[in-house]
């Protein structure tokens, strides 16, 4: 489980990692798409704001709890949108649920600003980890609140028999959830796209001396071979 104090880099420094670990292979600023999956929350702008600063604006996959629910066509929309200016075309998937600690070191609360009283981060996470705990998790589809039920149909089969995970568990089930559905979405990228991708999957962290990252699992794959690599993670 993530240490939300101890193991996250300040997003700047998030930032210039993914544009270092990228450049060996090829990636640089105007030939590579980023496909961007992060939560709604206004919060996040920052967060979105930087990538794109960095990288060019992204194709943007944002949902509730940063789940992925573009689907096969709007991967599909994504795969004709990258640039391709030296005969290759780059994809960079980035996958970032956040979550809060607020100035006494409560997890799972933020200051928002112009705000009196402390506010949820993820919303949705914690509204459905409130739900679990009551033992009542609505089911299936509800027209009026589309994303929140797919986000249950997608978590419930993830979460563990036993005590209910409290609300960092949640987020990183989440977040493997959310990386997984995209790598299936983007798996022919590489075969019928003929295109290098890269994968960063992590955690922001909302804390009192800013937003943080932590990145959990990053890779590539290069359409020479098919082989997926490791990239090393920020220290």
């Amino acid at each position: 489980m993530f240490d939300v104090f101890e193991v996250a880099v300040p997003v700047e420094a998030f930032v210039a990692w993914t544009q270092s670990a990228l450049a060996p292979h090829g990636f640089a600023p105007g030939n590579a798409l980023v496909l961007l999956g992060v939560c709604r929350d206004e919060l996040m702008f920052t967060v979105e704001s930087a990538v794109q600063d960095a990288w060019g604006p992204a194709f943007d996959i944002s949902s509730l709890g940063a789940m992925v629910f573009l689907g096969s066509s709007g991967m599909s929309a994504a795969a004709h949108h990258a640039p391709g200016i030296d005969g290759r075309r780059r994809f960079l998937l980035i996958v970032l649920p956040h979550i809060g600690v607020d100035t006494t070191g409560a997890i799972g609360w933020v200051e928002r600003p112009g705000q009196d009283e402390r506010s949820s981060a993820c919303g949705a996470l914690a509204g459905l980890q409130h739900e679990l705990a009551a033992g009542a998790v609505p089911s299936g589809i509800d027209h009026d609140d589309l994303e929140m039920s797919l986000l249950r149909l997608e978590l419930l089969p993830r979460i563990p028999a036993g005590p209910v995970p409290d609300l960092a568990e949640l987020t990183e089930i989440a977040r493997r959830c959310a990386t997984d559905e995209l790598i299936r979405l983007a798996g022919g990228l590489v075969r019928d796209a003929d295109a290098d991708v890269a994968v960063v999957s992590g955690l922001v962290v909302h804390r009192s001396d800013g937003d943080h990252v932590i990145v959990a699992e990053a890779w590539i794959t290069l359409r020479d071979d098919g082989v997926r690599v490791a990239l090393a993670l920020p220290a």
